[in-house]
């Protein structure tokens, strides 16, 4: 499941696309002070200090427990993520769930090009850097003495790269654009230095070189008002280079800025992909008209999606020489303001349906190609394709997606024959032994996730004969234990796909399919005590999520090695009318 926590701004947990209710102030500030320090335990005094400051309640431990224990309820995973220590409290995160890491690690890139005068470069990925922020760090927070210590060099960071970006916005050239938000910037933040030279230095660029002095004299009676200070020795140089009319502060940049070259984002293809050259015809055809396009890819977990996206993407690529762009939806945010900053624009809107309106404009008239991995939910997608041009969008997803316009291709188990080619493939020795790799294949059930699994094993243990892992793969009851290998596991794709049924009574049907070859809806109905529309209902609703397919018969029935997982899932329950499990 894709889960965002945020920080740059209101402090928010987004899961499947919608805000997960936090609960109380307490608890928020309680999960506020631990996503401020990830991975590391963080002691109960600290916590119960955030939560009370110096009046804490006699029960304010125990409290503090309470609120932990909710939190684990209404997070996702929370019960894994929230670790009570002897010390305290730890929360464990995953690579690129918090916007403050996407935040820290574009802005990284972005200071280093500045810092070697690729003002282009700097500007894309500082600008994506600050298309995370929704405001100021833990703005409704923002009252806690106790998170202040904490917040402070966050929020310091997200001005400074703020005033990065407007310095490689200026490296281009752009004043004009920039004399606004320059003066907004300066108002809220009226003792910061850096943004009234910037400001000083859009305003002279722009011909008005009265105000840019105005801003001088303004700067340095706010400070000697305030601090008792005068301007420091940098920007009294530059309202001396004002008064000079210094050619030197008319040049929109004193070092190089590099043109933008078009984006080529496409991973590596699968060296071991092979068969499909049906798909892969139909994608191409569909891809490569002069009218926009968009092909939606989907099927059942393990079945090779993105590796078939990635093979058309990369032979149709020369016909997009306007560039070619990937994201992983599972772990990307804010879809539109990426693609515009890897387009390129520098100058991107916060909000979405602006950025999203930006994005149809810029892709309008030029050849881009577009995919988008693992797509689970059609409404950020439907803003993204415009209405002329020759771009196209090729997307995954396990489920198809309603997308106006869309085709959608369902991918199948590979055949035998292909399954085989795949298997040799990977481990050549394979053709030496015939039998015990055809039944290998059979294991698999035409899944290229469990092949690619099986080829590693065997080509790590090239002294193994292919017919000792046919054995250990024979048995139902082992073989999922077995398509385990180098961080790669059929049944944790398994366990990942079932995580998106959120319906008691469909968790029930996928159970209760594990006990059987084929079953129609009533027999479900049944078995489960449930309504045989509502069923019905539940058992459609794993087809579309590519968990169980339409059989013969207006019957139903699991993928080969999702059976076998359903199966170890233990049985099903009987179900109150309104589908909710009951015990006997």
């Amino acid at each position: 499941m894709s889960v965002e926590f945020r920080i740059l701004g209101r402090i928010e947990v987004r899961a499947r696309g919608t805000n997960v209710a936090l609960g109380s102030l307490k608890q928020r500030l309680l999960l506020a002070t631990l996503l401020l320090n990830p991975g590391r335990p963080v002691p109960i005094r600290r916590l119960v200090r955030a939560l009370w400051a110096d009046e804490p309640p006699m029960s304010a431990v125990a409290n503090l427990r309470t609120y932990a224990n909710r939190l684990r309820q209404v997070l996702p995973d929370g019960a894994q993520r929230i670790a009570g220590r002897q010390a305290g409290y730890e929360l464990t995160l995953r690579p690129g769930e918090l916007d403050l890491h996407l935040f820290t690690e574009r802005a990284d890139a972005g200071r280093t090009a500045l810092s070697r005068g690729d003002h282009a470069a700097a500007a894309r990925h500082l600008g994506e850097a600050l298309s995370a922020c929704r405001g100021a760090v833990l703005e409704d927070l923002a009252d806690n003495e106790a998170l202040a210590a904490l917040v402070a060099p966050v929020e310091e960071l997200r001005l400074a790269v703020t005033e990065d970006h407007f310095d490689a916005r200026l490296g281009l050239g752009e004043h004009r654009e920039l004399i606004t938000p320059l003066r907004e910037f300066a108002a809220e933040h009226p003792l910061r230095e850096r943004p009234r030279a910037h400001l000083v230095t859009a305003l002279y660029r722009a011909g008005d070189l009265a105000g840019a002095l105005a801003v001088f004299t303004d700067y340095r009676r706010v400070i000697a008002d305030r601090l008792g200070l005068e301007p420091s020795p940098e920007l009294v140089k530059l309202h001396q280079a004002v008064l000079d009319r210094d050619p030197g502060l008319t040049a929109a940049s004193t070092v190089r800025a590099s043109s933008f070259r078009a984006p080529k984002e496409l991973p590596a293809p699968c060296r071991s992909f092979s068969g499909r050259e049906q798909e892969v015809a139909r994608l191409q055809a569909l891809l490569c008209g002069t009218t926009p396009t968009a092909a939606v890819v989907h099927g059942q977990c393990g079945v090779g999606k993105s590796a078939l996206a990635l093979e058309v993407a990369h032979r149709i690529t020369p016909m997009f020489p306007d560039g070619q762009l990937y994201i992983d939806l599972r772990q990307a945010t804010r879809v539109p303001h990426r693609l515009l900053r890897h387009l390129g624009v520098s100058d991107v809107p916060h909000a979405v349906d602006e950025a999203a309106a930006l994005l149809r404009s810029r892709l309008a008239d030029q050849a881009v190609l577009v995919v988008l991995d693992g797509a689970t939910d059609p409404a950020p997608l439907r803003e993204l394709m415009p209405a002329t041009g020759p771009c196209a969008v090729l997307i995954t997803s396990r489920a198809p997606l309603l997308l106006d316009g869309a085709e959608h291709l369902r991918l199948s188990p590979l055949s035998d024959v292909d399954g085989l080619e795949l298997l040799t493939r990977l481990v050549p020795r394979a053709s030496a032994e015939p039998g015990a790799a055809a039944r290998i294949v059979q294991c698999c059930h035409g899944i290229p996730l469990a092949l690619q699994i099986a080829g590693a094993i065997l080509a790590h243990r090239p002294a193994r004969p292919l017919a000792w892992l046919a054995r250990r793969l024979d048995p139902d009851w082992r073989r999922l234990a077995e398509l385990s290998f180098g961080g790669e596991s059929v049944r944790a794709a398994c366990a990942a796909a079932f995580s998106a049924v959120d319906d008691p009574l469909a968790a029930n049907a996928f159970r209760l399919l594990g006990r059987y070859e084929l079953c129609d809806a009533a027999t479900a109905a049944g078995e489960l005590g449930a309504d045989p529309l509502e069923t019905e209902a539940a058992l459609d609703h794993l087809v579309d999520l590519g968990l169980a397919e339409w059989s013969d018969g207006d019957t139903y029935r699991l993928p080969g090695l999702m059976r076998l997982f359903a199966a170890e899932l233990g049985p099903s329950r009987r179900t109150t009318a309104s589908g909710v499990p009951r015990h006997p």
